[in-house]
């Protein structure tokens, strides 16, 4: 390869190793690597951080004026120097100069890349644990296995074992309730017992907001990701949870709710029972084997027939896809495995698969099968995944 190509393939892996690539620049690359696997390979090994000390000492062996003069001279031929201020020059050549020197070096040695290139990352998976605020603000972090009693203010014990955590109301006369709040991370999940006796399994990156010993006609909870429930029934107070924008009416029930920040869509999966979901203009019941589908941002609220197993089997350990696409399936699995997925082109988002994985395995056979597809390309880059379709 000479110079002028090497220097468009290294300015195309710095756009998207920095995110400030265009659709142009995505259609460029994929075309390159698709010409043969190595090209695959190779990139995964430029892009891969934990080859920046080995690449350094490739660059070294090169005088560095003459590399700067040959990036500066190609940046002057496309006239991108002139646009640039200073150090937006230097910072790009710094990143060019270093790609440019490894595209020319591994390109000529190709065998070295193929035995050096270090194995992907593995992205483990998640493990219970779990973050406590109690009514005074005071943070306790919960991890597996872990045995802590406490009280709170209203009397309130507070046990954990290897199991969850148990709250059980005392004969305290305080009428103000006490704000508590359980908060799983990324690769997290935890059980919580309230002190009605309800039992909520929480999945990661999820918020629970509830009362340490219910008080009034109502027991209100709020939810912020991901949980199922199992509601102690008690016709005199219904089971209320809230989520931004909508909420789950109950007696006494088993559901699940799925309200991740940032997601369009408040989900409800009923397994037994009876439940109302609403917002602010709508109403709907729905029954066993229903899902109440609410959309936030229209304002209207769906009920459909579901196999409640694909909704559920989180909480038994284990992820089961059915003719999903691509793209919610990579962000429904990035809050356990804790991993970044980048998709090059609309095409590998709309991408529809089925898969029935151990929640507990790391994610290799997740990978593995999506590349056994043969649908979509699948390059990891430390915690990173980039995915582009295979055709």
């Amino acid at each position: 390869m000479n110079d002028k190509f090497n220097f468009r393939i290294a300015e195309l892996l710095a756009a998207l190793f920095t995110g400030s690539h265009s659709e142009q620049d995505v259609g460029e690359l994929r075309n390159w690597i698709q010409e043969n696997e190595r090209r695959s390979k190779f990139t995964t090994k430029i892009l891969n951080e934990d080859n920046f000390e080995y690449n350094e000492k490739m660059l070294a062996k090169f005088p560095s004026e003459e590399r700067w003069q040959r990036v500066k001279v190609l940046l002057d031929k496309t006239g991108k120097s002139k646009k640039l201020r200073l150090w937006m020059v230097r910072y790009t050549a710094a990143v060019v100069l270093l790609l440019v020197a490894v595209v020319s070096s591994l390109w000529l040695n190709k065998d070295e890349v193929e035995e050096q290139c270090p194995l992907p990352r593995v992205l483990a998976s998640g493990t219970t644990g779990a973050r406590l605020t109690t009514g005074n603000g005071k943070a306790i972090d919960i991890t597996q296995n872990a045995h802590l009693q406490l009280h709170e203010e209203d009397g309130t014990s507070i046990t954990t074992d290897s199991l969850g955590m148990v709250y059980e109301a005392s004969d305290s006369v305080v009428e103000q309730e006490i704000w508590n709040t359980m908060e799983t991370m990324t690769g997290r999940e935890y059980m919580l017992v309230l002190a009605d006796g309800t039992r909520i399994f929480m999945n990661a990156e999820t918020q629970v907001t509830f009362p340490a010993s219910f008080k009034g006609c109502e027991r209100r909870i709020r939810l912020s990701g991901e949980a199922y429930f199992e509601v102690a029934k008690d016709p005199m107070h219904p089971f209320i949870v809230e989520t931004e924008g909508a909420e789950v009416r109950v007696l006494g029930t088993s559901f699940n709710v799925r309200a991740y920040e940032g997601e369009q869509e408040m989900v409800t999966t009923l397994v037994e029972g009876k439940v109302a979901v609403s917002d602010s203009l709508t109403k709907r019941e729905i029954h066993p084997g229903e899902q109440a589908v609410c959309m936030l941002a229209e304002g209207r609220i769906d009920v459909r027939q579901v196999e409640v197993s694909l909704y559920t089997a989180w909480k038994s350990g284990k992820f089961i896809f059915h003719n999903e696409p691509l793209e919610k399936i990579m962000t429904y699995l990035s809050h356990w495995y804790g991993f970044e997925c980048r998709f090059l082109d609309n095409k590998a988002r709309e991408v529809r698969i089925g898969a029935s994985l151990n929640r507990y395995e790391d994610a290799t056979p997740i990978l593995s099968m999506l590349q056994k597809t043969n649908l979509v390309h699948v390059t990891q880059v430390d915690n990173v995944l980039y995915i582009s379709s295979a055709k």
